[in-house]
């Protein structure tokens, strides 16, 4: 360790990229983060340049992958901060050396699935929420249907297929395969 530099990193291309690309997600995802999307870079920059004496590519990660999962688990703290302002940021230092990102982190990936689907929940109507919430309680589609006491066929025009255009909306398909 203690080869790297933020000189070294900050000249990596790709970390930069990720830096750039993470940003606007959060804010296409999120349009009330625009005005802070200068503030998010900085605070992925300087996450980035405490992290650096964590690395360490004896544990089998490639500088790249160490950096870019270290953005995505800050940029969801950063998210939640600037939505939730009494959210508290996860500190590098409260991190051990096991919880440091080495490879994707299914937390962080669930972190992001659950940012992704609250984008889309918000565009639809009550109804269609409602609908979403039976899907993930196991109903199956014909239930749902008997409840809203409509046939089959007007269910699937009046409910999924508006619910699967907002999903293609965001370029989340996806999350559609699992109805």
């Amino acid at each position: 360790m203690g080869a790297i530099n933020f000189d070294d990193v900050y000249a990596n291309a790709y970390v930069r990229e990720s830096v750039e690309v993470v940003a606007e997600q959060l804010v296409k995802q999120f349009p009330a983060l625009t005005i802070f999307q200068d503030d998010i870079k900085q605070e992925l920059w300087i996450y980035i340049f405490r992290a650096i004496e964590k690395f360490d590519p004896e544990r089998g990660c490639s500088l790249e992958t160490f950096f870019r999962n270290l953005i995505d688990i800050r940029s969801i703290d950063i998210c939640r901060r600037y939505l939730n302002p009494d959210a508290r940021l996860q500190s590098l230092d409260d991190m051990d050396e096991e919880e440091l990102p080495v490879f994707s982190c299914p937390e962080t990936r669930l972190l992001s699935l659950r940012m992704d689907l609250a984008l889309v929940m918000r565009r639809l109507t009550p109804e269609q929420r409602q609908v979403c919430q039976w899907i993930m309680d196991g109903l199956s589609l014909r239930a749902i249907a008997r409840k809203l006491k409509v046939s089959d066929s007007n269910f699937f025009f009046l409910y999924v297929c508006p619910i699967r255009d907002e999903f293609r909306k965001e370029k989340m398909e996806e999350y559609l395969k699992f109805y």
